[in-house]
């Protein structure tokens, strides 16, 4: 059956959902590569990884660890699942994604915990797709699990279980059952998560080894079957993590996630590409831009405006508003950004009680405003009304970015935030406002 957008604006309403990532083939994606001015950004990764799309050559590095930067909701998971298809098809790779936010407590995520995700996946997916692994590959791990349980066993429950599981063997089905164990234990069991993390990091230098060539007699498997080269692992939702998580993650015990000899890609808050913190361990060069929705002299970018137009009626049927004007402006409103647009959307369809409402959708745009109102100082106004009136001022704080869309090149505040009277109020200090050319029609 074809797809049909909503059209009574409650399925609207129970079909919207901010976390959603589209998978491969979904009727609602929308390509955006020309309107985000990323028709490049797939290549750049490939080669990363060292692939080039256009000839298909490959030299792949023995270990890259790459960061996809861009703003929390701005499509990268989905972006990532297309890359993902590329990538497997192109039989280079043979990707293993991993979900943290699935598998692991999104809100107390070290490394530890997210390597021990990433070998679970591995083996999950290898048995999910038929191959098998000598003991010789398995017999390593199994090793640190036994030594791990003989250390740490306070957790009789868990131990137990590990140790039946070690005596089982099973192949990789019984690896995954130590592995899921051990995952499990971290997302629910708070008790003793810091005792496994404490356990992990002080055999972390045998874990790492044997990791590690579990993932080398991987990819010899399927390259002696020729479905892929090499294994490179997409990790979804370190992006999402806590301010001190995420700095714990990728800056402090990044040298830990190199320790890890394969192919790596995981998303991350745009912020942390700016502060300064990174200091060059990992590859930290690609970003996903916002939808384009002008350029910087304030004209219209058609694209990025069909772009916008396309993600929205494909959620909300055109019949839903009252004219192509109404489409227009909770488009504009937006600012390029697909969460935006489905926050609007929601707020909508929780308020109306009418299939057509302009006025809705009027408040819908006002209480997406009054969302960034709730956090926004009036010193946050003046930053960010001298940013649109000189797009090369600095500001890359993460409070900034947060409100900040771009085209790679420039950037502007949202939209709604322009509409509040903190911004309209807000005074830039002389100086400033007497060097600064003329803001650009909003």
């Amino acid at each position: 059956m074809a797809y049909a957008p909503p059209k009574h604006i409650l399925e609207v309403l129970q079909k919207i959902e901010y976390e959603e990532a589209l998978p491969d083939g979904d009727p609602r994606y929308v390509e955006t590569q020309e309107a985000r001015g990323s028709e490049k950004t797939f290549a750049r990764l490939a080669r990363k990884f060292g692939w080039d799309p256009a000839s298909n050559a490959f030299f792949a590095p023995n270990v890259k660890h790459v960061l996809f930067f861009g703003h929390i909701g701005s499509g990268k998971t989905t972006e990532l699942r297309r890359y993902a298809g590329k990538l497997n098809d192109s039989k280079r790779f043979y990707v293993v994604e991993v979900d943290v936010l699935a598998k692991l407590d999104r809100n107390n995520l070290q490394y530890t915990e997210a390597l021990m995700a990433m070998a679970e996946t591995l083996l999950e997916r290898l048995n999910a797709d038929g191959y098998s692994l000598g003991d010789d590959a398995l017999a390593p791990v199994r090793s640190w699990f036994a030594t791990a349980i003989q250390t740490r066993a306070t957790n009789r429950e868990l131990s137990a279980e590990l140790k039946t599981g070690i005596q089982a063997g099973g192949g990789i089905p019984g690896i995954v059952k130590l592995f899921a164990g051990f995952t499990t234990a971290f997302k629910t069991g708070s008790s003793q998560k810091s005792e496994w993390r404490q356990e992990i990091r002080n055999g972390f230098t045998t874990l790492a080894v044997a990791f590690s060539n579990l993932i080398r007699s991987a990819e010899a498997e399927l390259k002696r079957v020729g479905r892929a080269e090499r294994v490179l692992f997409l990790i979804d939702g370190t992006d999402k993590m806590r301010g001190e998580d995420t700095q714990q993650f990728f800056v402090q015990d990044a040298e830990q996630l190199l320790a890890i000899q394969t192919l790596a890609l995981y998303t991350a808050p745009l912020h942390l590409k700016y502060d300064g913190s990174l200091g060059g361990k990992l590859d930290a060069d690609i970003v996903l831009p916002m939808i384009k929705l002008q350029e910087r002299d304030g004209s219209p970018f058609q694209p990025g405006l069909a772009a916008m137009h396309d993600l929205l009626l494909r959620r909300a049927d055109r019949s839903l508003f009252a004219s192509d004007a109404e489409v227009a402006r909770l488009v504009r409103f937006s600012g390029g950004h697909p969460r935006a647009k489905c926050c609007a959307c929601s707020n909508c369809a929780a308020r109306s009680r009418r299939t057509r409402s302009t006025r809705r959708w009027c408040s819908a745009i006002e209480q997406l405003a009054s969302d960034y109102r709730y956090f926004l100082k009036p010193a946050d106004y003046v930053l960010l009304k001298a940013i649109d009136t000189h797009p090369a001022h600095g500001g890359n704080d993460e409070q900034a970015h947060q409100l900040l869309y771009n085209d790679g090149t420039w950037r502007r505040s949202h939209p709604v935030v322009r509409t509040l009277e903190g911004y309209q109020l807000a005074v830039l200090p002389t100086a400033e406002a007497a060097s600064a050319p003329a803001a650009p029609p909003a």
